[in-house]
């Protein structure tokens, strides 16, 4: 015995956040805080890039983060096509409709986390700590 705990946990390899968003804008926001925050983030300009992006590694993330209207396929069919590989997966959408997603042009399922454009870096954190079960302090 050299003295030392032996540690059977691995360097804490960053968690990965699939981002799928069309603005520019907003994706490098998005994209600023969750790497300030400790994440790995893959981007894609829209959710067909982002369904590729996923099929071709789908162990490899932790949760998407989808814009809602998107072109080549908007956030709602991307998240049937993730969870059709990985049923379960956490999936947080994002919104600039007024007054929530029924008002949107394809209406989330009552139960998807929404978070409504513009929002701040506490409440992007805060929305994808809840997506993925945590707590923020």
């Amino acid at each position: 015995m050299d003295g030392h705990p032996k540690s059977h946990c691995a360097p804490a390899r960053p968690r990965t956040v699939l981002l799928a968003e069309d603005d520019d804008a907003v994706r490098e926001f998005v994209r600023a805080v969750l790497e300030q925050a400790g994440f790995a983030v893959v981007t894609a300009p829209d959710g067909r890039a982002a369904g590729d992006l996923f099929a071709a590694d789908p162990g490899r993330f932790a949760l998407v983060v989808t814009d809602v209207v998107m072109p080549h396929a908007i956030g709602p069919e991307l998240a049937v096509r993730v969870r059709a590989i990985r049923p379960g997966l956490p999936v947080l959408f994002m919104s600039a409709f007024p007054g929530g997603p029924g008002l949107a042009p394809d209406p989330l399922p009552a139960d998807e986390p929404l978070l409504e454009k513009p929002f701040t870096v506490a409440a992007l954190l805060a929305a994808v700590a809840a997506a993925l079960g945590e707590s923020r302090p």
